[in-house]
C-alpha cells in the first residue's frame, strides 16, 4: 500500500535532530525531500552524518512507501533472492566508483503491476547498453571514473595567517569578526600608529573605513582600503575559502571535467547544463590552483620568477659569499703592495696605522668584487630595479674579510619579494574564486552526474560483456528463450553452451502448445539444475528492466517469483511441514513463476510424487501462472494425476573418448527422459581396474 511522505519525520528513522541536518544542509524541508525521492544519493551522502550506506538504505525504504512494493514482493524466496543478489554481484564487478557499486542496490525486480516503472528502466538501461558499445575499448573512460568520488563540499578552510582586516569603526570590526571569524585575524586600530604597528606583522592588509584613507603610510606598509566590507563577496576578502573546497576534490572534478569532454568527443551527450565554453572555463580555472589550493607554478611569468628568487635566495647568496671569499683570498695571496715614504712615516709617528693604510690600498679591489657579486646575485634571482636597490646593502661597504651577508638585509629582501608574491597570489586567487563560486552548484551536479553515469555504465558494460539482450515483453502466461547461457556458469567458465527452451505462450515453443505448467527430467548432470537457474537469472533481470542472458527472449510480466533450490538430502518432519506451508502460498491467484528443483527429496519417493502431482494441479488452476518442476520422478508423477502435464527431457546419449557423459543440454519436448544411471556406472568401470572394476561391472550387469 502506498504511503505519502510529506515532511522528513514522516521517513522512519528520521527525528527531529536529523531532520535539522537535512534542512540545513538542503536549505529547506521540501528540497530535502526532493532530494530523497529523487534518489539524489551523492547530496543526502554529504548531509552530516549520513553516509553512503545509510542514503542508499534510505532512498530505498521510502521508494519503497512511496511506490508501495518492496523487493520481497516479487522475490518470494531465500533461493530467489539468493540469485538476485549474485547477479547484483556480476553487475557490480563493472563498477569503477565505490558510489556506483552501492548505488546498483537501488535496482531490484518488479512486479507486473509495476510494469511502468520496468519500463523506464529498460529505457535508461538501453541506452547505457548503447553507450557501452559506442565506449567499447576506450580505457580512458575506465581509468576517469575510478578517480571520481562525491565532493565533499564541508571541508574547513584553514587559516589565513598572513592577512589582517583592520578597522576604526566598532561596527565594521564585529561584523567582521563574526563574518570571519576562525579564517583571518581582525583588528581594532584607534590611531594611525596602532594601524602601521598592527600591520607590520602581515603581508596582507585590508583596512576597512575611510579614517586613515588621507594619511601617508610608510614605504612598507600597503593597506588595501575597503570602504564598506558588506558591499564585498567573501572572495574578495578570503578568496581562499572557496578554492579550499575545489582544491580539496580536485581530483574528481578535473575527472569530471575530461570524462564530460570525452564522452562528448565520442558523440554521446552528457551533462548539458554546461556547455563546452562552460566546461573549458572550468578546466582552465582548475589548471590554475593544486591540491593545497596554491596558484600553481607556471601560469603567471612575474609570479613565478619572484616565487623562484625567493625559494633560490638562500643558496644563492650563501654560493656567491663563498665565491667572492675565494676571489679575495687569491687576490690577497698574490698582490703585492708598496708603500709610500710619506705613508711609512705616518705608521711610524702613529698618526695611521697601517690597517687603515691597507684598507685604503685594497678598497678599489674590494668594491669591485662586491659590486660583481651583487650583480651576479640580482642577475641569478633575475631581480627587478627596486628589488636590486635591497641587494645592495647586502654587503658592507668597508672592507670585511671574510665578506658575510648582512642577515637584516637579506631578510628585508625575502619580506619584500614574499610581500610582493602573495599580493600577486591574491590578486589571482580572487579572480579564480569568482569563477568557481559560479561554479559551485554545477560542479557538484556535474560530479554527481559523472557517479551515476558510472551506475548505468556499469550496467551496459556488464550487458556488453555477457552478450545480453533486451527481452521482448508479451501478454499472456509465458516464457521463451533462444541461445540462454546460464551467467553464473558463463562467469566462472568463461563459454558455455546455449539452451533454447519455452513454455506457456510465445513464439519460441511448440506450436499449439501452451504448456504453463512442466516437468523437466532427465540426466545427472545434464544441465536441469543449470537450466532452473537460468531461468530463474532471466525472470529476475526482464523484472528488473534489464537485458537477459540469451539471444532472444519473450517474457510476460508476473507478479512473484518462487524458487526452490534443490534440497540435501530427506527433509525431517518440521523441514517438509514448512515446505508445505510455502507451497500453500503459491496457491494463490496471482500471476507468477514458480521454478522447484528436486522437490521430491522432502519425503519418501511415493508421497514425494503424490504431493507434487497434488502442487502441480494446483498451479495449473491458475490461467496467469507459469511453473517448471525438475524430477526424477516424472513417470510416477503423472502416475497420481489425470491432468495433462507436459514432461521435457534432457538424455545422455553415451560417453565421449574422454569419458564425460555426452548430453544435448536443450531439453526435448514431451520426452521422459531417464536419469541414465548406468552410464555414470560405466564410466567408473572405464575409469578403474582390478577389483574395483569388477565391482562396477556387477552393478553394470543389472541394466543389461
Amino acid at each position: 500500500m502506498m504511503a505519502e511522505v510529506r515532511t522528513l519525520q514522516d521517513i522512519p528513522g528520521i527525528g527531529d535532530k536529523m531532520s535539522k541536518r537535512f534542512v540545513e544542509h538542503f536549505g529547506s524541508e521540501v528540497q530535502a525531500l526532493d532530494a530523497i525521492l529523487a534518489g539524489d544519493i551523492a547530496s543526502i551522502s554529504e548531509v552530516e552524518g549520513i553516509g553512503q550506506r545509510y542514503a542508499i538504505s534510505l532512498i530505498q525504504d521510502v521508494a519503497s512507501r512511496v511506490e508501495g512494493v518492496t523487493m520481497a514482493d516479487f522475490l518470494r524466496t531465500r533461493e530467489a533472492m539468493d540469485v538476485y543478489e549474485k547477479l547484483l554481484d556480476l553487475v557490480r564487478e563493472f563498477a569503477h566508483t565505490g558510489y556506483s557499486r552501492e548505488k546498483l542496490h537501488v535496482f531490484f525486480p518488479y512486479p507486473s503491476t509495476k510494469a511502468e516503472k520496468i519500463m523506464q528502466v529498460r529505457e535508461s538501461v538501453s541506452y547505457y547498453m548503447h553507450t557501452a558499445s559506442l565506449l567499447e575499448g576506450d580505457d580512458s573512460i575506465a581509468d576517469l571514473l575510478s578517480t571520481v568520488s562525491q565532493l565533499n563540499f564541508r571541508y574547513q578552510c584553514p587559516k589565513i595567517r598572513d592577512r589582517v582586516i583592520i578597522t576604526s569603526d566598532q561596527e565594521y570590526y564585529e561584523s567582521a569578526r563574526k563574518r570571519f571569524s576562525g579564517l583571518v585575524d581582525v583588528h581594532f586600530a584607534r590611531s594611525l600608529s596602532e594601524l602601521i604597528d598592527i600591520s607590520r606583522g602581515f603581508s596582507q592588509v585590508i583596512a576597512v573605513g575611510d579614517k586613515f584613507l588621507a594619511f601617508d603610510f610608510p614605504e612598507d606598509i600597503e593597506p588595501e582600503f575597503v570602504s564598506d566590507l558588506d558591499d564585498l563577496d567573501d572572495y574578495k576578502i578570503i578568496p581562499e575559502k572557496e578554492i579550499f573546497l575545489f582544491s580539496r576534490n580536485l581530483s574528481s572534478l578535473e575527472s569530471s571535467v575530461n570524462l564530460v569532454r570525452l564522452l562528448r568527443s565520442k558523440g554521446v551527450s552528457f551533462f548539458e547544463k554546461m556547455d563546452d565554453d562552460a566546461i573549458e572555463m572550468l578546466s582552465s580555472t582548475l589548471a590554475l590552483i593544486d591540491e593545497d589550493g596554491d596558484i600553481v607554478h607556471g601560469m603567471d611569468a612575474e609570479l613565478d620568477r619572484i616565487s623562484d628568487a625567493i625559494s633560490s635566495l638562500n643558496v644563492v647568496v650563501a654560493e656567491t659569499v663563498s665565491s667572492v671569499n675565494e676571489e679575495l683570498n687569491s687576490s690577497l695571496e698574490n698582490s703585492q703592495m708598496t708603500l709610500s715614504g710619506q705613508d711609512m712615516l705616518k705608521v711610524m709617528n702613529g698618526s695611521m696605522e697601517l690597517k687603515e693604510i691597507l684598507s685604503k690600498k685594497l678598497h678599489k679591489n674590494y668594491s669591485s668584487v662586491v659590486k660583481d657579486a651583487v650583480e651576479r646575485i640580482c642577475n641569478e634571482l633575475h631581480l627587478e630595479k627596486k628589488e636590486r636597490l635591497l641587494v645592495d646593502s647586502l654587503f658592507p661597504e668597508e672592507i670585511m674579510h671574510p665578506i658575510e651577508a648582512d642577515v637584516e638585509s637579506l631578510n628585508n629582501l625575502r619580506q619584500y619579494l614574499d610581500k610582493k608574491a602573495q599580493k600577486r597570489k591574491f590578486n589571482h586567487k580572487r579572480e579564480v574564486s569568482r569563477i568557481l563560486s559560479a561554479y559551485r552548484e554545477l560542479s557538484r551536479e556535474m560530479v554527481k552526474s559523472v557517479l551515476d553515469f558510472d551506475v548505468g555504465f556499469a550496467i551496459g558494460l556488464f550487458s556488453r560483456t555477457y552478450g545480453l539482450t533486451m527481452p521482448a515483453i508479451i501478454d499472456g502466461a509465458g516464457v521463451g528463450l533462444k541461445s540462454g547461457r546460464n551467467l553464473f556458469l558463463l562467469s566462472r567458465h568463461g563459454d558455455v553452451i546455449p539452451v533454447d527452451y519455452s513454455i506457456g505462450k510465445n513464439s519460441f515453443g511448440l506450436e499449439n502448445d501452451d504448456s504453463r505448467v512442466v516437468l523437466l527430467s532427465g540426466v545427472n548432470s545434464g544441465g536441469k539444475t543449470s537450466l532452473l537457474e537460468l531461468l530463474a537469472q532471466s525472470i529476475i533481470l526482464a523484472h528488473m528492466g534489464f537485458p537477459v542472458p540469451a539471444e532472444m527472449m519473450e517474457i510476460s510480466l508476473t507478479e512473484s517469483m518462487y524458487y526452490f533450490a534443490k534440497s540435501k538430502g530427506t527433509l525431517d518432519a518440521g523441514a517438509f511441514e514448512t515446505t508445505l506451508t510455502e507451497f500453500s502460498v503459491v496457491a494463490d491467484e496471482s500471476a507468477k513463476f514458480v521454478l522447484a528443483d528436486e522437490l521430491e527429496s522432502i519425503t519418501e519417493p511415493g508421497a514425494s510424487a503424490k504431493i507434487m502431482a497434488g502442487i502441480l494441479e494446483v498451479l495449473m488452476e491458475n490461467d496467469s501462472t507459469m511453473s517448471i518442476f525438475v524430477s526424477h520422478l516424472s513417470e510416477q508423477i503423472l502416475e497420481n494425476t489425470n491432468r495433462n502435464i507436459r514432461v521435457d527431457g534432457i538424455e545422455a546419449s553415451g560417453l565421449d573418448s574422454e569419458l564425460n557423459l555426452v548430453v544435448d543440454r536443450n531439453p526435448r519436448y514431451n520426452y521422459v527422459a531417464k536419469s541414465t544411471p548406468e552410464l555414470i556406472v560405466e564410466r567408473l568401470s572405464k575409469k578403474t581396474g582390478g577389483k574395483e572394476q569388477e565391482f562396477y561391472e556387477k552393478l553394470r550387469n543389472k541394466f543389461r
